[in-house]
């Protein structure tokens, strides 16, 4: 579902919301697939990954600007605090030797300088080192991990949802199931009142059929109320009005999966999220070994450095003279400089650069006993979900057919206590084992599918995918 349409259903949410108030009774359906959009596009979560990915995105695509110069434009005005002066020798103008071409005679002069000064300059620096290379990589590596980041949270966004979507399915079951035992209670009550009051049967008779009757509504209110709470929360995950009317539609069927065994292929844990961030970062960290060894600044290679500056100063008084003319400015020690380096103190013994260099490397022997610590985690984890699911499956076989049982119990009760046979406490009993027989199967159902959204989260696989595996 494209993003034009996710907000066009959310819209229509809304648009719904607004129009029926808080009086309405009409609640919007919402499907297990719609949730689940809906909850992608509106997650807080997603969108601060996302966010950052970005910018990890903008990094790595302009790799290139590395090979801007370092540049630095200046303008200096100021003020000498003592005052200076120029003494020298100058030709006599009257003493010009047209035959000699020179001056016969000089004279001495003294002029003061003013005070005031001007100068301006521009640097531009560049520094070609090894560095570049894995600092190259870094930022692609960098943007990698954050796409696995965000890949993960989209994952755990699917699962969470999922499982607030059955649990709603859940709690609305037992709330049917709890409803249609409270009317049956009723009818019972209105036909022990009807023989109560022909004679048929006593007074305690009747009252054990309304005390029932009574006991049965408080856990009706208690399973509304933590509807509405689960309801509320699936709002707040679908990024919906907290007070918008819906209803999740759906059903909780566990889909068929056969689980032949506990064994799972290890290249189908390194596929999960944590394996991939680890094996990231190993590699990141085998990149910031690189950028230790070639830095500038204390590293072990050597680089080559271009420089370039221009330092004109304003030769006249900044103060009285025109700074336009260009006779008045002078170059002072501005020149394009190629300089060859070669860090030394990094060579030496237990240096900082070595000893950083040693750090990294420790980091990468810790990230590989991490990974190996992790995968074996990864796999108890799997095991006991396929354990889990298995064991679930044998139960559903037994529960599904303990259902059949205590519903015919409770028909045969019924049928028994309108024919007289039977009093009033066995049909209770019959129907409070058809309830709770129902209610365990709709739980472990639940269970199921929990345990299939978690293993498809630990493996990150789709049930496809796992069978595949088996």
């Amino acid at each position: 579902m494209t993003k034009t349409v996710l907000r066009a259903t959310a819209a229509a949410l809304i648009t719904v919301a607004a129009i029926a108030g808080p009086a309405a009774t009409h609640a919007e359906e919402i499907d297990l697939e719609t949730a689940v959009a809906l909850a992608l596009e509106s997650n807080l979560g997603i969108e601060s990954e996302l966010a950052a990915v970005r910018q990890k995105k903008l990094i790595a695509d302009t790799w290139w600007n590395r090979f801007y110069p370092t540049a630095n434009a200046t303008v200096t005005m100021g003020r000498s605090n003592t005052e200076s002066s120029v003494t020298g020798l100058a030709p006599l103008a009257s003493s010009y030797d047209a035959t000699t071409g020179g001056f016969d005679q000089v004279t001495a002069y003294s002029a003061d300088q003013p005070q005031w000064f001007l100068s301006a300059g521009v640097d531009l620096s560049l520094v070609l080192t090894m560095q570049m290379v894995p600092g190259i990589s870094l930022a692609r590596l960098d943007y990698e991990n954050g796409l696995i980041s965000l890949a993960q949270a989209r994952a755990q966004v699917e699962r969470d949802v999922s499982k607030q979507f059955y649990q709603l399915l859940l709690i609305r079951q037992q709330i049917e199931l709890q409803q249609e035992q409270i009317s049956n209670a009723e009818r019972r009550y209105e036909q022990a009142q009807a023989n109560y009051d022909n004679g048929l049967i006593d007074e305690y008779t009747l009252l054990s059929s309304q005390v029932n009757l009574e006991n049965l509504r408080p856990a009706l209110a208690g399973l509304q109320v933590q509807y509405q709470q689960a309801l509320l929360g699936f709002r707040n995950s679908l990024g919906l009005p907290l007070n918008q009317d819906i209803t999740p539609v759906g059903e909780i069927d566990p889909p068929e999966i056969v689980v032949s065994g506990v064994e799972i292929d290890e290249n189908a844990l390194r596929e999960r999220f944590d394996i991939q961030q680890l094996r990231m970062a190993n590699q990141i960290l085998v990149e910031q070994r690189r950028v230790t060894e070639f830095s500038p600044q204390g590293g072990r290679a050597p680089y080559v450095r271009f420089g370039f500056s221009v330092d004109p100063a304003f030769q006249g008084d900044p103060m009285a003279d025109n700074w336009f003319d260009l006779d008045l400015w002078g170059q002072r020690s501005g020149a394009l400089t190629v300089s060859i380096v070669q860090p030394l103190d990094a060579w030496l013994p237990f240096s900082q650069t070595r000893n950083q260099i040693s750090d990294v490397e420790t980091q990468i022997r810790q990230n590989d006993l991490n990974m190996q610590q992790a995968l074996r985690g990864a796999e108890i984890g799997v095991r006991g979900l396929l354990l889990q699911i298995r064991t679930s499956q044998q139960s559903l076989v037994a529960l599904e057919q303990n259902v059949e049982l205590a519903r015919r119990a409770y028909e045969l009760a019924e049928v028994g206590y309108n024919n007289g046979l039977r009093d009033l406490l066995e049909v209770q009993t019959a129907e409070l084992d058809l309830r709770n027989a129902e209610l365990n199967l709709l739980k472990e159902q639940k269970n199921v599918m929990d345990s299939l959204l978690d293993l498809e989260y630990e493996l990150n696989a789709s049930l496809d995918d796992i069978r595949e595996m088996q």
